[in-house]
């Protein structure tokens, strides 16, 4: 579809009250978009990513307390850290996205792809813990509320994520998949903020953020920095709705976001979109905003960041990683 019609389809559905708008547009999506052939996979891997980033500091999952913002429609993603032995995991979302339907069409795909999924898992949780909970899940969760209670997920919508019905110094991990870039800056400050009040000393924030055009997901005739292009109320008036709402920051934007909250980055793993520096090298017309960023700041897709309140002796800030093409462009685009 291109994307100028699916921009206005979800402007129109973004007018309607949620009550009425949410189970026409999740109808629209079942039918022709992203989840007519959902699958777990891809969040099962993002779990297992936040396993691994938790090891690279001397942390363990084991036991843990993670707090989720923005739930979605599944719960691949919690279940991915149940099963490599959390404790419990909070989750939450602005809206009441979570449908049972697709959650339990995620454990029919586990129990159709047992050997995928296990293989999945192999070297990063404990054989025996995993082994026994995956027993579990597969057999005994036929309804969304069995799977909640043998999981210990709790899941809370509508819910803020920046005023936390939680004490302070309750959780281990504070936890995202690719739903910052679709809060406003303002938001996500006071989402850190309050992220620091709940975690316990040593706790992480494990964030990935997607930097490119969501447009461009779905309409391969346009480029991941495709709006970059438009200043702040053409864009607003192109996705300024509750479904596709993209706030643009780059990643150095994100950076210092976190910077000028105090907190010390660890790592942050980025990948840049090669195709997109080339078409920025070309003299793709970007909006001032944007203007004075080289290309390969522009042009990352998207990222992993590790964040701590409290300085971690034995960690290190990590550059963004840096196709060898972005590195020979080095110069601003003009």
């Amino acid at each position: 579809m291109h994307w100028k019609h699916k921009a206005a389809i979800q402007n129109l559905m973004g007018r309607l009250p949620p009550n009425l708008g949410n189970p026409i547009y999740y109808r629209l999506q079942s039918t022709f978009g992203s989840l007519r052939h959902a699958s777990p996979v891809s969040r099962l891997k993002a779990g297992i990513e936040m396993v691994r980033r938790i090891r690279r500091f001397n942390r363990s999952v084991e036991s843990a307390v993670f707090l989720e913002v923005g739930t979605g429609h599944q719960l691949a993603l919690p279940l991915s850290l149940w099963l490599c032995g959390a404790s419990a995991i909070m989750t939450m979302d602005l809206n009441h996205y979570l449908k049972e339907r697709l959650v339990l069409n995620d454990i029919q795909y586990l129990r159709r792809h047992e050997k995928e999924v296990r293989n999945l898992f192999t070297g990063i949780s404990q054989s025996r813990l995993f082994d026994e909970r995956f027993e579990r899940l597969i057999s005994g969760a036929n309804s969304l509320r069995e799977l909640l209670s043998l999981t210990n997920i709790r899941y809370r919508a509508p819910a803020d994520a920046s005023c936390l019905p939680f004490e302070a110094n309750s959780i281990d991990y504070h936890i995202s998949f690719t739903v910052l870039e679709h809060i406003p800056p303002v938001v996500l400050e006071r989402i850190f903020q309050e992220g620091r009040r709940v975690l316990r000393p040593g706790g992480l924030f494990i964030h990935h953020i997607d930097f490119s055009d969501h447009f461009a997901h779905s309409d391969d005739a346009i480029s991941s920095v495709n709006f970059l292009q438009f200043s702040e109320s053409e864009w607003e008036g192109l996705a300024g709705n509750r479904y596709m709402f993209h706030n643009r920051l780059r990643i150095d934007e994100f950076q210092k976001l976190l910077v000028d909250l105090d907190l010390e980055i660890l790592a942050l793993d980025s990948k840049v979109d090669d195709d997109a520096v080339d078409l920025l090298s070309k003299g793709f017309p970007l909006n001032e905003r944007f203007r004075n960023k080289d290309w390969s700041t522009n042009a990352a897709r998207d990222a992993w960041v590790v964040a701590s309140p409290a300085c971690v002796a034995e960690a290190s800030v990590r550059a963004p990683t840096v196709s060898a093409s972005a590195r020979r462009r080095p110069g601003a685009t003009a």
